[in-house]
């Protein structure tokens, strides 16, 4: 006897056979009992659902000589006839191959003549949406009066494809897509049949690579039985499917939710040389961020929970990974799954979608502040110009006077006015804040110099490395800040990433950075951090309040309660002697 596929060996010859349609079924069996049996069916439903078999079972649940009945015999002739395809009173035709109106004007000619052994003639157009639509109109008029003696089973994956005047005439049936376990209780007994040892792990994937279909999950059993005739083990289904393994994509994945992008890469590489397609790996990364996401907003659904009940490296993800991040991880790889269909070099196009990934852009809720801030500091400066043409006005009213009480002075005015400004910009509504406290920062400011930045800087490195010894996913985030202002008791990084900033801010996270900062310098230093845009702001601030200074000829001798500090000596110790500009 010659070969058979294992889906061919296992089509359902029966409604009970034909798993995971209980409410197709049991509609069906409830009609046949009844002897309500229609003139036409549509059944739709993804591939591999059942829909051919369905219309099989039901013309011999017609034409069985015991019948019509729910339950054909298939052991008499009727029965064996049809399931071996050789009735001529049942005719199935291929949609795809015949969808002109020349073959349906032929069937409808063929359709008025009486069976010749059976109580019905069934036709069974399979991929029905693929008809012309002339071939429609020709059957329409067939499809809705037909013989008594004629049935039409009309299938179809496309259903909204179909002419609205052909749905009206139908009776309409939705198969489901199979779920996980129906799939694999039907490989463990298809494995148990055949005498097959298979492991579980093995079996869920060949049921997850099926995506719901019977047929493709039999088919691909069949290819891993040919591969590796007594077992039935993870390994080979990986080598027949072209897959990664769900550890090696859970390495990956990690890397990638670290921002670690030479790990990514390697791990990118790795894959490749093993034979696996960039196209394939994208494919398995979308599917495993969809589970982590799914899995993390609703895990109670049955099918996530099922796929991911035992993947212990998968599970492990969920502590590390941000449903926000998840997100926008989820759209990238999309978006270069789109792109992959057209590109020249599909790998080229993958290492830049994980470098991309592992170094994520700022985003635009951390620009708008920004942007905002350099509105208020031209606002500064035009309020500066109008203060300089009211200290000439003045000067020109005093000239020859003898100054009387205390010199006349903006300098106060111009420095109240940046810092209400400058910490109005900052704290506007809507805006993103400074996770550092204004006062914090200011505090700082203060306080800091040149010559407490410089040991600072020279031990960085030494800091992140100690971070990165304790817990590696700070230190992923705290590289992205550096040093730019440092007192005795402080520290202020300026991050490029609003998204480092945030995470380093955390409390778990700062605290465990100032301890390591305490014992690399040997005292308790306070973490502050700003991103670089408002720190670039910061030194424009200054370098403005140290050039608009100006106070009067006269200068009257200094009282101890007028003891203040040279806001251009603080520029000078702030930015260094080479970066501030005196002018007159």
């Amino acid at each position: 006897m010659t070969y058979r596929a294992l889906y061919r060996v296992w089509r359902p010859q029966t409604f009970e056979d034909l798993v995971g349609q209980e409410h197709v079924t049991t509609t069906l069996e409830n009609a046949l009992s009844e002897g309500h049996i229609s003139h036409a069916y549509l059944f739709s439903g993804p591939r591999g659902t059942g829909k051919t078999s369905a219309a099989k079972i039901m013309a011999k649940a017609i034409n069985c000589q015991h019948g019509p009945g729910p339950m054909p015999c298939n052991e008499c002739e009727m029965c064996r006839k049809i399931t071996e395809g050789s009735l001529m009173d049942v005719v199935e035709i291929d949609a795809a191959s015949n969808r002109g109106v020349d073959e349906i004007r032929d069937l409808r000619d063929k359709v008025k003549y009486a069976p010749s052994e059976g109580r019905y003639k069934v036709y069974i157009i399979d991929e029905v949406h693929m008809l012309t639509t002339e071939a429609f109109n020709a059957l329409l008029k067939t499809l809705e009066e037909p013989p008594d003696h004629v049935v039409f089973i009309l299938a179809t994956t496309e259903p909204h494809k179909l002419p609205a005047t052909i749905l009206s005439r139908c009776q309409r049936f939705s198969f489901r897509r199979h779920t996980l376990g129906n799939l694999l209780a039907r490989l463990h007994r298809v494995c148990e049949a055949q005498g097959v040892e298979a492991g579980d792990a093995a079996l869920a994937a060949i049921a997850q690579t099926a995506d719901g279909g019977m047929r493709d999950a039999l088919s691909l059993l069949d290819q891993v039985l040919a591969f590796s005739p007594h077992k039935v083990d993870e390994e080979a289904v990986r080598q027949v499917t072209g897959s990664v393994s769900r550890s090696a994509l859970a390495e990956l994945m990690n890397a990638i939710i670290r921002g670690d992008t030479s790990v990514s890469l390697d791990r990118v590489d790795q894959l490749l040389m093993d034979g696996l397609e960039a196209e394939r790996l994208v494919q398995d990364l979308i599917l495993l961020t969809r589970d982590l996401l799914v899995y993390g907003a609703a895990p109670e659904l049955d099918e996530v929970k099922a796929r991911l009940a035992n993947d212990e490296a998968v599970l492990g993800l969920m502590n590390q990974a941000d449903p926000s991040g998840l997100g926008a991880l989820l759209e990238a790889l999309i978006h270069a799954q789109q792109q992959m269909k057209w590109a020249v070099h599909p790998r080229i196009l993958l290492e830049l979608t994980v470098i991309r990934l592992c170094q994520p852009p700022e985003s635009s809720e951390a620009k708008v502040p920004q942007r905002e801030v350099s509105q208020e500091f031209h606002r500064l400066a035009e309020q500066v110009k109008q203060l300089e043409a009211r200290i000439a006005e003045l000067s020109q009213q005093t000239d020859g006077v003898k100054p009387q009480g205390a010199p006349i002075s903006v300098k106060n005015e111009v420095e109240g006015s940046y810092k209400k400004t400058a910490s109005d910009a900052y704290t506007k509504p809507g805006s993103v804040r400074s996770a550092s406290s204004s006062a914090s920062v200011t505090r700082l400011l203060e306080q800091c110099s040149t010559e407490q930045l410089q040991p600072i800087k020279q031990r960085w490195p030494e800091v992140l490395a100690q971070v990165k010894e304790r817990k590696i996913t700070v230190h992923a985030w705290l590289i992205d800040g550096e040093p730019v202002a440092a007192s005795k008791d402080g520290i202020l990084l300026a991050f490029k990433s609003p998204i480092h900033r945030e995470t380093t801010e955390k409390k778990g996270n700062k605290a465990l950075i100032q301890q390591v900062l305490t014992e690399v310098f040997g005292s308790e230093k306070e973490l502050v951090t700003m991103m670089r845009g408002e720190w670039e702001q910061q030194q424009g601030a200054m370098q403005v309040t140290a050039t608009t200074t100006v106070e009067t000829p006269t200068k009257p001798a200094k009282s101890p309660a007028s003891t203040e500090v040279d806001p251009v000596q603080r520029a000078v110790e702030l930015f260094g002697e080479e970066l501030v500009e005196i002018t007159d």
